[in-house]
């Protein structure tokens, strides 16, 4: 029986950092596609999410209410989120994610956070400058982006690079503890992705609708910016024409949860029809029973 939120979140606070590992793992797909939502950009989606991430490392040990960390994981996203798009206005600053009376120095936060001995290794494996970044950024009110390059004589382009850079690797680092602690998101996406491959490759060989029905509900109900579908049937028209026409999908990423599968998929286009789709989009399939009952089509 897979471990509920709740308890991932008890011990997430405890200190367990495969705990929380997997928690982030399990939430990737859904704050990832909330963030494509708002954004519309995967580079910015991605970013955002793993903002999200070392937020959540930080701050688990304010959430009061395990039950609670879902909502709390996207709400933070949705801040970050809007920072990123005031950007062009304003810096906006750390505390705006969760406001707090006192901020303490980097020592005295990172000591008092139950998974500090994983936190200081993980900050030890980044550079010096990306080190200083991130602790002005998330452990100090140094936190907005002119503020740490005033501190560290920098543009404000080099901090953004450096907080991405090390946000990355904090986030690769967390992906490979839960990988490491057999919390099985590895092999969950592994096995979705060949059943979309294998999707897409007998839909490109012979667009029938009996292809769609391991993967779709009968009842799936489909959007884009564009259009509505309802039912398989007439869903899977609309995407089988295309395909007779030429058009070819190619995944260049997915995420998975038990909720949501996530598909990055870039489209190429007939030389008769070279504006059909457009050429990048993210696809949010919501599952019931394992099979796709909502999908949302975003084009980036």
């Amino acid at each position: 029986m897979a471990v509920s939120d709740a308890e991932l979140s008890r011990l997430a606070r405890s200190g367990d950092v495969a705990a929380l590992a997997g928690l982030l793992e399990r939430h990737r797909p859904s704050l990832y596609a909330s963030a494509v939502a708002v954004l519309r950009d995967r580079e910015d989606a991605l970013d955002a999410v793993q903002e999200t991430f070392v937020v959540a490392l930080v701050r688990i040990g304010s959430l009061r209410d395990p039950e609670a960390l879902g909502g709390w994981l996207h709400t933070v996203l949705r801040n970050t989120c809007l920072m990123r798009m005031r950007r062009g206005r304003r810096q906006a600053s750390i505390e705006e994610l969760a406001p707090a009376s006192v901020v303490p120095g980097p020592e005295e936060a990172l000591d008092r956070h139950a998974a500090r001995d994983w936190v200081w290794a993980a900050l030890d494996a980044l550079t010096p400058d990306d080190r200083l970044t991130v602790i002005l950024r998330y452990f100090t009110r140094c936190s907005s982006y002119q503020a740490i390059a005033a501190v560290t004589a920098v543009p404000v382009g080099t901090v953004r690079s450096r907080l991405n850079r090390a946000r990355s690797r904090l986030g690769d680092a967390l992906a490979r503890t839960a990988s490491r602690n057999g919390l099985g998101q590895a092999h969950l996406e592994a096995r979705r992705l060949g059943a979309w491959e294998r999707f897409y490759a007998e839909l490109h060989e012979a667009p029938v609708p009996g292809t769609y029905r391991d993967l779709y509900s009968p009842k799936v109900e489909v959007t884009d910016a564009i259009g509505l579908w309802r039912g398989v049937e007439e869903w899977s028209a609309h995407e089988r024409e295309a395909i007779a026409l030429g058009v070819r999908a190619r995944i260049v990423g997915l995420l998975a949860n038990r909720d949501f599968t996530v598909l990055e998929i870039d489209f190429t286009n007939p030389a008769g029809a070279p504006d059909h789709c457009p050429p990048r989009s993210t696809f949010v399939h919501h599952l019931a029973d394992g099979r796709s009952r909502r999908l949302d089509i975003h084009y980036l």
